[in-house]
C-alpha cells in the first residue's frame, strides 16, 4: 500500500502529492529558524575573529591600527547586522519583497564600506591595513559561513508535478 502522501497512477507508478497545507507551514518554519541561526552563528564567528584582531592591533600598541581595527569591525557589524535583521523580518515578508529588501539592503552596505574607506584613506590616525584586515577576517567568513548555512536551509520548492495529456486526448489529437 502506497505512503500516505504518494499516489499511484493508473499505470501502477507512484507519484508524490503535495503536502498539507500545515506541512508547508511547519517546512517553513524549521527553514525560518535555521535561517536566523545561520545569521547568528555568522555574527558570533566574525565578531570573535574580529576581536581577536583588535587584541593583536592593542598588543602591538600603535594608535592607527588599533583605530583601523576597530573601524574594520564596525564595517564588519555594517555587513552582517543587516542580514540578521532582514532573517528576523523575513518571515513576515513576501518573497518580492523579501528580494527587494536583500538587494537593497547589500547596495546600502556596499555603499557605506566604500564611502568610509574612501573618507579614511588618506588619513594617518588610521592604518588601511588594519581595516582591510579587520573586515577580512571578520566578514569573509561570517559571509561564507552565513552563505552555506542558508544553502543548506533553503526551503523545499513546494510544486504539484504536471500531468500531461492522457492517451485518449492524444488519440482524439491525431485522428
Amino acid at each position: 500500500m502506497p505512503a500516505p502522501s504518494d499516489e499511484t497512477t493508473p499505470h501502477g507508478a507512484e507519484r508524490a502529492v503535495a503536502p498539507r497545507p500545515g506541512d508547508s507551514r511547519r517546512h517553513r518554519a524549521v527553514g525560518d529558524r535555521a535561517m536566523r541561526r545561520a545569521a547568528v552563528i555568522a555574527l558570533i564567528v566574525g565578531l570573535v575573529l574580529d576581536l581577536i584582531v583588535l587584541a593583536i592591533a592593542l598588543a602591538r600598541g600603535e594608535g592607527p591600527a588599533v583605530n583601523g581595527a576597530l573601524i574594520g569591525t564596525g564595517l564588519t557589524l555594517v555587513i552582517i547586522v543587516p542580514t540578521l535583521v532582514i532573517t528576523i523580518v523575513g518571515a513576515r515578508m513576501s518573497p518580492l519583497t523579501m528580494a527587494a529588501t536583500v538587494l537593497g539592503s547589500w547596495a546600502g552596505k556596499m555603499l557605506i564600506v566604500i564611502l568610509v574607506l574612501v573618507l579614511v584613506k588618506d588619513l594617518a590616525a588610521v592604518s588601511s591595513l588594519w581595516i582591510g584586515l579587520a573586515l577580512l577576517v571578520g566578514a569573509v567568513p561570517a559571509i561564507t559561513i552565513e552563505g552555506v548555512l542558508m544553502a543548506r536551509s533553503r526551503q523545499p520548492l513546494d510544486v504539484d508535478p504536471h500531468e500531461g495529456p492522457t492517451e485518449d486526448s492524444r488519440d482524439r489529437a491525431g485522428a
